[in-house]
C-alpha cells in the first residue's frame, strides 16, 4: 500500500471537492474525469502515488464461475465482441437463475449487452432456431 488509508482517503476527499470522478478504463486502467483546471500537478502526483488502490477499489469483485451445462462448453464464442453505447468492448459475464443462464454487462459501465447463456442453452449458436 503507498501511504496510509488517511492519504486514500485525502485523495479521494479533493477529487470528489473538484468534481473529478474516477473509473475504470475499459483496458484495465485508472479513467480520470475532470473539469478543466481542476487537476492540479499535486493531485495528479497524488493519484499516481494510490494507483494501485484506487484500482482496486474500482475492480468489482470476482465471481465465482458457475457450472454451466456441457452444452454451454460446446457453444462457439461469438465472431464479434459486443460493443457498449459507451464505446467499451470489455464486458463480464454474470450468473443468474443459479447459475443457469449467463448475463453479458459492459465492464465499464455495466450495461446489460446480451445473453450467453439461458436457461442452459446457448444463445446465438447455430443450433439454435
Amino acid at each position: 500500500m503507498n501511504g496510509t488509508p488517511s492519504a486514500l482517503a485525502d485523495v479521494l476527499t479533493d477529487c470528489e471537492a473538484h468534481g473529478i470522478k474516477l473509473s475504470l478504463a475499459g483496458d484495465g486502467g485508472l479513467e480520470i474525469e475532470a473539469p478543466q483546471d481542476a487537476l492540479t500537478p499535486d493531485l495528479l502526483g497524488r493519484l499516481k502515488a494510490h494507483k494501485a488502490e484506487l484500482l482496486a477499489m474500482l475492480r468489482p469483485a470476482p465471481v465465482a464461475a458457475p457450472a454451466l451445462p456441457v452444452a454451454a462448453l460446446d457453444a462457439p464464442a461469438k465472431a464479434t465482441k459486443p460493443v457498449c453505447r459507451c464505446g467499451s468492448t470489455a464486458w463480464r459475464d454474470v450468473p443468474i437463475h443459479d447459475g443457469q443462464s449467463i448475463r453479458r454487462d459492459c465492464g465499464r459501465c455495466r450495461r446489460f449487452l446480451d445473453f450467453v447463456v439461458w436457461h442452459g442453452k446457448p444463445v446465438g449458436s447455430a443450433s439454435t432456431p
